[in-house]
């Protein structure tokens, strides 16, 4: 007998996931990828951990000034920070023991108490 699983939606902007220890059988037990803007020339790429919330960002710009040799310009592309965030994700993913926390269970209704005296036909 097989059993298929119904494919989940992934969050806005995750670029990539890594399942943790616990698998696919538990659901949010993932290392997320994302893409984020710092400012206007450099950006990152970031590596959440849903289930311990460890996280490791991994900065990248298309652009950036090199210090030792003013009016150079040094250049680091966006496969160096992505690489750099995948071999976290990865070695994060493989090790990580812990759980996602549970959804938070809907609040039971307010309860009426009755009291025999006050009762009203």
């Amino acid at each position: 007998m097989t059993t298929t699983q119904t494919p989940t939606a992934w969050p806005e902007n995750v670029i990539a996931r890594y399942f943790t220890l616990a698998g696919p059988s538990v659901p949010g037990a993932t290392v997320d990828l994302t893409h984020e803007d710092m400012s206007d020339t450099a950006k990152a790429t970031r590596a959440t951990c849903n289930c311990c919330q460890e996280s490791g960002q991994f900065e990248w710009a298309d652009q950036y000034p090199r210090h030792c040799r003013p009016g150079y310009v040094d250049y680091q592309n966006q496969r160096k920070g992505d690489y750099n965030a995948r071999s976290w994700a990865q070695s994060h993913a493989e090790t990580c023991r812990a759980l996602p926390a549970p959804s938070p269970a809907e609040p039971e209704p307010k309860r009426r108490f009755w009291l025999p005296g006050q009762r009203t036909a």
